[in-house]
Formats: structure tokens, C-alpha cells, sequence
């Protein structure tokens, strides 16, 4: 019997993990990133950045469809040996624990920004740990099943977004390609860190029912990330001048703060309060990725001790308490180092598989004749 088959996922579910991983902090930013760097042409940006996105994920399920049967540190350990395979898995690990500390940090600072001011952070931190520990220690299907409830509990969440468009200026996005193509080419470089996520099919992959499908449910889980991402970010151009927009730190949630209903005021308090589900979405499958990884790498089935990272971040959080400019100092490791992990890890890594199998067989056709 496959090892995985009591842990299989649904294609649905794989994408919507997928996506889940994606859309998170870089949501609420984005917009005002993108205008800073290349006005309101930012939107090309975003299409790029997916395009780059998806070519990395492709070469990462062609990786995992070599040996479908094989986790991530098995196919490392395959083809590089026992300890450089481990030496990798252990950045693989570190950058993940980055990943999900700055999600985490992220989601303190607009919690206490926009609705909870007074709360501690090792308080909110402690709430979010102990349903974090439910789903992870559940294991993948619980992870991946959450992702898809998620996706369903907030579907309305962006299509809010479309209520404050009635007073926009489209004529804001006009000229296209104003300053030329240096700024938009320059600005992808700030999508890259919207579209991290997509790297977790290395987690995933192993767990699909239908592993054929495994390229094609990817690129639907970008092409997901990026529709969303595309209707936030020209609607923030669109609703707000060029030069306004560079002047909030959060432009989505700033968009949200002009709809009022009868029953409901302050919109933007409630949006934050379904928005973090989906920085969960994110965090959690980072946060399985470190203890799932550290168990496998010390060959440890069900090891409990990686869970204590849990009440670490507690701990943490009691005696730090990040500003925004700390939590962009995060963003800022976290983008370079998934320059080298998550973006061209993959597609060297491939070549090198490819090198490799290639001078094995010719080494066998040789011994053969």
C-alpha cells in the first residue's frame, strides 16, 4: 500500500492550499508597493511576476514526478547523498521558519493597528497557536482541508473590494507604460515575494490522488492568486490619484473604510476579522513544512518535539514587540533568501537532475557494451 494513500488530497484541495499560501500579507501591500516602483503600470508587473511563477512551478512538480513516491528530502537525498541532501532540507527548514515568523508578525501588527491596539502580543500569539496546532498536528489532509474551507468562508472578501469602485477614475491607469518598461521589469521583483506559496507543492505533491494533474492544478492556483491580486491592485489604482496611493501602508484595507451598511460602520474592523483566516492559510502550511521536514530529517515519524516552535513564538512575542519597520526588515530576508531558495533552487536543481541521470544512463549503456 502507498504510504500516502490515508493521507491523500483532493486536486480542489491542492490548489486551494496552494492559493491559500499565497494570498496573505503581500495582499494588503501590494498596490502601494507596485505604485512606488512603477506607478500605476504596477499591474503588468503582477503578470510577469506569475509568468516567472509558473515556470518555477512547473520545474518543481517535473522534479516531484521523477519519483512520485518520494517526499522532498527523499528526492534531495536521492540525488545529492544522505548529508548534502540533509545540509539542503536544513535552509529548506530555515527559510520556511522565516516564512512563517514574518506572516506571523505581519498579522500582530495589523490586528493591533486596526482593531486591538491594547491586546499584548504574546496574547494574540497564544490564540493563534493552539487552533495552529490543531490543524498541523491533524497532518496534511487537515491542513489542505482547511485551505478549502477558507477559501469558501472568505470567497466575498475581494468582490467587497468592488462596492467603493463606483467613485473611481479608470482614467488614473492611463497612460499605459507611462515611464516606459525599466520600471515595470524592476518592479517584479516586489511581486516575487506576492506569488511565495507556490513552492509547498514540494510538500504537496507527494499527498495528490491524481499526480498527472499536479501541473495543471498549479498553474490554476496561480492563475488564482494572480486574478485576485490583479482586481485588488486596480482597484486600489483606479479608487485612489498615483501620487495618494504611495501614502498608506495598507491601501486595501483603506479601501474598504468608505462602505458602511445600516447595521455596520467601521467595515475595515469586521474585513479584518475574516482577513485572518487567510493569513492562517498562509502561515500553516510553512509552519507543517518545519515540523513535518525536522521529523523526516531526524527520521522521527509523529515526533512531537518540533511542536514545541508553538509556544516558542509565544515566548518571543512576550518580550518583542514588532514595529513596521521591523516587520519589513523580515519581509526584506525573507524576500532575498527566497531569491536563491525557492526561485532558482528549483530550476538548478532540475538541470542538475537532468545532467545527472543522463551521464548515469550513458554510464550503464557504456558498462553494457
Amino acid at each position: 500500500m502507498n504510504k500516502f494513500m490515508k493521507k491523500e488530497i483532493t486536486l480542489l484541495q491542492y490548489i486551494l492550499a496552494i492559493n491559500g499560501t499565497q494570498i496573505g500579507t503581500s495582499i494588503l501591500t501590494l498596490p502601494a508597493e507596485l505604485a512606488k516602483v512603477a506607478g500605476t503600470d504596477g499591474w503588468i508587473s503582477i503578470m510577469i511576476g506569475c509568468a516567472l511563477t509558473t515556470v518555477v512551478s512547473l520545474c518543481i512538480v517535473h522534479l516531484m514526478a521523477k519519483h512520485p513516491g518520494d517526499t522532498m528530502l527523499e528526492l534531495l537525498t536521492r540525488y545529492m547523498g544522505k548529508w548534502v541532501g540533509k545540509a539542503v532540507m536544513v535552509i529548506w527548514i530555515l527559510y520556511s521558519l522565516l516564512a512563517v515568523t514574518t506572516i506571523l508578525f505581519v498579522t500582530l501588527v495589523v490586528l493591533q493597528t486596526w482593531g486591538l491596539p491594547s491586546t499584548p502580543s504574546y496574547l494574540l500569539v497564544a490564540l493563534i497557536m493552539v487552533p495552529a496546532y490543531i490543524i498541523i498536528s491533524g497532518g496534511v489532509r487537515v491542513v489542505a482541508s482547511y485551505a478549502e474551507i477558507v477559501f469558501f468562508l472568505t470567497l466575498l472578501l475581494p468582490l467587497l473590494l468592488l462596492l467603493p469602485l463606483k467613485d473611481s477614475h479608470w482614467v488614473y491607469l492611463l497612460p499605459i507604460l507611462k515611464e516606459g518598461w525599466m520600471p515595470v521589469l524592476y518592479a517584479v521583483k516586489t511581486t516575487v515575494l506576492a506569488f511565495l506559496g507556490f513552492e509547498m507543492a514540494f510538500l504537496f505533491y507527494p499527498y495528490l490522488q491524481n499526480k498527472k494533474a499536479a501541473a495543471k492544478g498549479i498553474v490554476i492556483a496561480n492563475i488564482l492568486t494572480l486574478l485576485v491580486y490583479l482586481q485588488i491592485t486596480l482597484g486600489c489604482f483606479a479608487y485612489f490619484s498615483p501620487d495618494e496611493i504611495t501614502q498608506f501602508l495598507w491601501p486595501a484595507l483603506t479601501l474598504v473604510k468608505p462602505i458602511q451598511f445600516s447595521f455596520l460602520e467601521r467595515m475595515e474592523i469586521f474585513y479584518v476579522s475574516l482577513y485572518i483566516f487567510l493569513f492562517s492559510t498562509s502561515g500553516i502550511p510553512y509552519l507543517f513544512f518545519v515540523t513535518d521536514q525536522l521529523s523526516q530529517l531526524c527520521n522521527k515519524k509523529d515526533w512531537k518535539l518540533p511542536y514545541l516552535l508553538l509556544p516558542l513564538f509565544v515566548v518571543v512575542s512576550f518580550f518583542f514587540r514588532p514595529s513596521y519597520n521591523d516587520v519589513g526588515l523580515l519581509k526584506k530576508w525573507w524576500e532575498w533568501m527566497c531569491y536563491f531558495v525557492v526561485y532558482a533552487f528549483p530550476v538548478v536543481f532540475l538541470f542538475y537532475v537532468t545532467g545527472y541521470t543522463h551521464w548515469k544512463r550513458r554510464k550503464i549503456d557504456d558498462k553494457a557494451d
